[in-house]
């Protein structure tokens, strides 16, 4: 053993610290570390000092020392300790908020989403980078549907669409119920003096037209819904708003137009019934990969219903509504009541079905399509000076129904997981 005179600090009786070297130890008053007690090959002085010192701890019976006690060495060894601890605390806190962000990936997103379009309108707009009349339009609901077809069983399918009384209901509630309740609440408005012309007028073309296309049935499938039925709903309900559509407003408005028929099949089968049938021929031979890569896919339709949220709010920032801030204001607020009272009707009519039916029809049956819509809206009232105002409430009703539905999914998410 070496008799270099390093200073080391005392050791108290209270740590019970071996010194590795008699020197060392009688200069400490330190009890020697017995051969025994060092005699592992392959281990460094720092490792033999700390082990030594344990079995030390072990014979009297006390609990080990720290980390930054164990070698005997100076303080520094303590910080080193401390940096230790900090870092695992600091990971540790970093696991936890990975693993929020993981439960709560869409709320999240959305707000991410609708922030980032306000900052940055210019990224999602026509001709910009994300090219939204290619990626929103085309992209996302091919993949979307896609992503369905692989996913959802066959038998799931031809479930859904035998469910006959299902779908008259869901479509009744859609093309006639709201309608109706529109018109009712239109009607009073008008009578009291709190609306005009235009702003009644577009609220009754806002609620003549079918649900959406593609975001019901991502809202669906990230609320843990029946995808089968929100599927089916938004074909069948978007081919009926063909004619229902220009219907309606000849009954309550006194004004009508022809949706051009060939175009809006042709658009619904190449976004939605080609990739739905594509994903269903493949499925059999990618079982085994869709089953180990489900929250995988799942997060995929989730981020491509970020991405529309995303384009849909950089155009509503950048373009904003062509109307007076009071009459947005009121506009809003109408349009805000309409629909929170179409949710809250719509989930209760449908008591007596499973949770995962209700979720699929209480998204199917309040959504309003913008895509079918505008055209509608320029058909029909073409010429108009009030056109602007005839299209606000349906340029609000699509943002907030997609907003509304995103914070609602997790909570409907749950709901279908405790009744199942």
């Amino acid at each position: 053993p070496t008799t270099r005179t390093t200073r080391t600090p005392p050791h108290t009786p209270t740590q019970h610290l071996r010194c590795m070297h008699p020197v060392r130890a009688r200069a400490h008053g330190c009890e020697a570390a017995t051969p025994s007690q060092l005699s592992v090959r392959g281990l460094s002085y720092r490792r033999r000092a700390a082990r030594a010192q344990t079995l030390s701890c072990i014979e009297h019976g006390l609990p080990k020392a720290p980390a930054g006690l164990r070698s005997g060495f100076p303080p520094l060894r303590l910080r080193g300790g401390e940096r230790a601890a900090r870092r695992s605390r600091l990971c540790a806190a970093l696991g936890e908020l990975l693993a929020f962000l993981d439960r709560r990936f869409f709320i999240v997103g959305v707000a991410v989403a609708v922030t980032a379009a306000s900052v940055f309108p210019g990224l999602g707009l026509p001709s910009g980078p994300l090219r939204p009349e290619v990626s929103v339009r085309w992209a996302a609901p091919c993949a979307i549907f896609l992503i369905s077809g692989l996913t959802l069983p066959t038998s799931q399918l031809a479930d859904a669409a035998s469910r006959v009384r299902t779908h008259l209901g869901l479509q009744a509630f859609n093309l006639c119920a709201l309608p109706l309740g529109m018109f009712a609440f239109v009607s009073a408005l008008s009578g009291l003096g709190l609306v005009n012309k235009g702003l009644s007028d577009g609220l009754l073309v806002m609620s003549a037209l079918p649900t959406t296309v593609n975001m019901c049935v991502a809202l669906t499938r990230s609320a843990k819904g029946n995808e089968a039925i929100a599927i089916f709903n938004a074909v069948l309900g978007n081919l009926l708003g063909i004619f229902v559509s220009p219907l309606l407003l000849l009954l309550m408005v006194g004004q009508t137009g022809a949706l051009p028929f060939a175009d809006a099949v042709a658009s619904l089968s190449k976004k939605v019934l080609l990739p739905l049938f594509v994903g269903q021929l493949a499925r059999p031979a990618l079982m085994k990969t869709i089953a180990a890569r489900k929250k995988l896919l799942s997060r995929a339709s989730e981020s491509l219903l970020l991405l529309t949220v995303f384009c849909t709010f950089c155009k509503t920032f950048s373009d904003g509504f062509g109307v007076p801030p009071a009459t947005f204001a009121w506009l809003f607020g109408l349009v805000c009541v309409s629909h929170v009272a179409a949710l809250l009707s719509s989930w209760l009519v449908t008591a007596r079905l499973t949770a995962a039916d209700r979720v699929a029809f209480l998204f199917a049956s309040t959504q309003k399509t913008l895509a079918l819509g505008l055209p509608l809206l320029h058909i029909v009232f073409q010429g108009r000076a009030d056109l602007a105002v005839l299209c606000t409430p349906l340029l609000i009703q699509h943002p907030l129904q997609l907003l509304v539905g995103s914070f609602l999914t997790e909570r409907l998410a749950a709901t279908v997981e405790k009744g199942a």
